[in-house]
């Protein structure tokens, strides 16, 4: 059933009256009116569906809408979903205000073909329907169906038909399908219960697609449910696609309170929010609009009350393009190029349309910083890569996840990190996942090396800052701090040390003569002592120096691997070096746990030293303390690099 299903949706739209329910029955055999009340009065109220079989037998859909002018808001909910359109005029009528108003709303939201019907044929002559026809022709120039060709019918005698069908088959074939690729979003047109199924909610799928028995989300209620069944033309299919008609059955929504403007979606992946960022088109019709302008805003299947914002101006004048925000009365759901449509609150009349840039939430801004930022964002079209880079410019030297980025982009994840992967300007940090510009991350690297180097002022010798203390000082944000120290130490710039030490090796230059002697001074002091190792107090007392001089030449011996703090003493390397040999021959000597005792004996030293020393092992990772009784990680790296040294 689904691959004989041609995903393409028509959609028909003109004046009430002027025969678009019977021009449906006609060609489909399907009455499209099915509300009790429609019967009996005979006008459409809401909006009927039906199916027609092409040449080759496929099927496309049908949507009808209905013309009263109190009925628009169910029409758009209609069009919304529609590729191309039947505008329908009756030769007995011509051109009427919702000719005009469908056929605006049709070219707002971007419809992209069409066929112009002319109707009722056979109720006038002949040369009335030439004027019906010369007229809508005139209509429609400089509009999305200004190339659409005129067909003459008569839903009554049947003339014409055969060749409206021949044009209605040739448009399904020559549109290219909605993308059946990425996430599955499914504006909700109806809903209504069955016995034994539950709660179905139909609709024209305009992404992605969805299987029986997966998990969809109801936007904006952000709840669940499992798609149990699916229908489409008629018939039960495995898959419902973009382009598609169909009908979901989701039980488990039944007390919900699902309703027409909601959204059927893949879960995670579609945001809600209370404010759409808009390129707008207002009317040739429109009145001028102020800068907090009462509208409702029509978007998917949803019609809902809130304010136009201005953001470069006071006013907007018919026929002008602008960007805008629309701040609404409650979420919506919607996505970046989505079509909406603009109409006042009173009276509701048609204003404009265009393109939504991105759905966001309403709360202070700055009119004129957000109107630049919304001219950048529409500059940047539908390019992916452009709307990352936007993106990620907005971020700074923040940055973003590459799962926020999918999520305002609303595209898969796999999707962005295969784009990132292919944009020279971007840089990836792959442990956090966390995408950043080359600029910010060029920018923050010469002020990481600045932040270090007024670190670092009073102790010129020193090379290595705690990284805890770089993140505190607030010079950059944290994640770009820590993409910015694994870029380093990946190119060999940075040494990560133990106890969250960073060593800048840029900083080991020569030192002067007089300094280096001192350094050596201190080494061999550090030395002499053994397992009587000095405090910094013993060190000035001997040395004769103090203050920020010493801290400078002690950083500085640790920082070329030639002294080890241990507690509040200092040891040489080697010393530090043959204890940990000690340590793990006398653990191998014991069946992997530490004989204290035995190692005191060996390496001739007091309980004053001997702890500290032993903490600062577990510290490298060459042992660790459990329940009171150390034991030997043969898996360290450490263990290992000692067993391939000759002590």
């Amino acid at each position: 059933m689904a691959r004989s299903i041609q995903p393409v949706v028509f959609g028909t739209a003109g004046h009430i009256d002027h025969g678009k329910s019977s021009l449906v029955r006609a060609l489909t055999g399907i009455d499209p009116d099915r509300l009790k009340e429609e019967k009996e009065r005979g006008l459409t109220i809401d909006l009927g569906f039906a199916r027609l079989r092409l040449a080759d037998g496929r099927w496309v859909g049908l949507v009808d809408v209905p013309g009263h002018e109190r009925f628009v808001r169910n029409m758009v909910a209609g069009c919304t979903g529609i590729d191309l359109a039947l505008l329908v005029v009756a030769a007995d009528d011509g051109v009427m205000p919702q000719t005009v108003e469908h056929l605006e709303i049709l070219d707002l939201l971007g419809v992209r073909g069409g066929v112009l019907v002319l109707t009722k044929i056979d109720a006038v002559e002949p040369g009335l329907c030439d004027l019906a026809a010369a007229e809508v022709q005139e209509l429609v120039r400089g509009t999305v169906l200004a190339d659409a060709e005129l067909v003459r019918v008569s839903s009554v005698t049947g003339a014409g038909l055969a060749d409206l069908r021949q044009r209605i088959d040739h448009l399904a074939r020559s549109v290219a399908p909605r993308p059946s690729q990425g996430p599955f979003r499914m504006p909700i047109q109806r809903v209504f219960s069955l016995p034994g199924i539950g709660t179905v909610c139909t609709g024209i799928p305009v992404s992605g697609s969805v299987q029986a028995g997966a998990e969809v989300e109801i936007l904006p209620l952000r709840q669940r449910v499992k798609v149990r069944g699916i229908q489409a033309y008629g018939g039960a299919v495995d898959t419902a696609v973009a382009g598609h008609s169909t009908a979901l059955a989701v039980p488990d929504a039944r007390a919900a309170g699902v309703h027409r403007g909601m959204v059927c979606a893949t879960p995670d992946v579609f945001a809600v929010g209370d404010a759409i960022d808009v390129e707008l088109a207002t009317t040739r019709r429109a009145p001028r609009l102020g800068h907090r302008e009462p509208i409702r805003c029509h978007v998917g299947t949803v019609e809902v009350r809130g304010e136009l914002l201005l953001l470069d101006r006071e006013a907007a004048a018919s026929g002008e393009s602008l960007v805008a925000r629309l701040e609404l009365d409650e979420p919506v759901c919607c996505a970046h190029g989505d079509r909406f449509l603009l109409r006042l609150q009173n009276p509701a009349q048609t204003v404009g349309g265009g393109r939504v840039l991105r759905l966001s939430s309403s709360g202070r801004y700055r009119r004129r910083d957000l109107g630049r930022e919304l001219a950048d964002l529409a500059s940047a079209g539908d390019r992916l890569e452009a709307r990352l880079e936007h993106d990620l410019g907005l971020a700074g030297p923040e940055g973003r996840t590459v799962d926020d980025l999918a999520r305002a982009v609303e595209t898969p994840e796999g999707e962005v990190l295969a784009c990132l992967a292919g944009m020279p300007q971007v840089e990836l940090h792959r442990q956090a996942m966390r995408a950043f510009l080359n600029v910010h991350v060029a920018a923050g690297e010469a002020e990481l090396l600045a932040a270090v180097d007024r670190m670092l002022q009073r102790r010129p010798a020193a090379a290595s800052v705690q990284r805890a203390a770089l993140r505190t000082t607030k010079v950059l944000p944290a994640p770009l701090i820590d993409h910015l120290v694994d870029r380093l130490v990946a190119a060999g710039r940075v040494r990560a040390g133990n106890r969250g030490r960073l060593l800048f090796v840029d900083r080991l230059r020569p030192l002067p003569a007089a300094q280096q002697a001192g350094l050596e001074r201190l080494v061999a002091e550090c030395e002499q002592r053994g397992f009587r190792p000095p405090t910094a107090v013993d060190l000035a007392e001997a040395m004769g120096v103090q203050g920020d001089a010493l801290a400078s030449l002690l950083d500085r011996a640790q920082d070329e691997g030639r002294i080890d703090l241990v507690g509040e003493h200092y040891y040489g390397a080697a010393t530090v070096r043959s204890v940990l040999h000690a340590v793990r021959r006398n653990c191998l000597a014991h069946g992997d746990q530490l004989d204290i005792p035995a190692l005191r004996d060996e390496l001739q030293t007091s309980r004053k030293f001997l702890i500290p020393l032993l903490e600062h092992v577990d510290a490298l990772g060459l042992t660790v303390l459990r329940g009171g009784v150390r034991r030997l990680l043969r898996s360290s790296a450490l263990q290992r690099e000692l067993a391939a040294e000759r002590p």
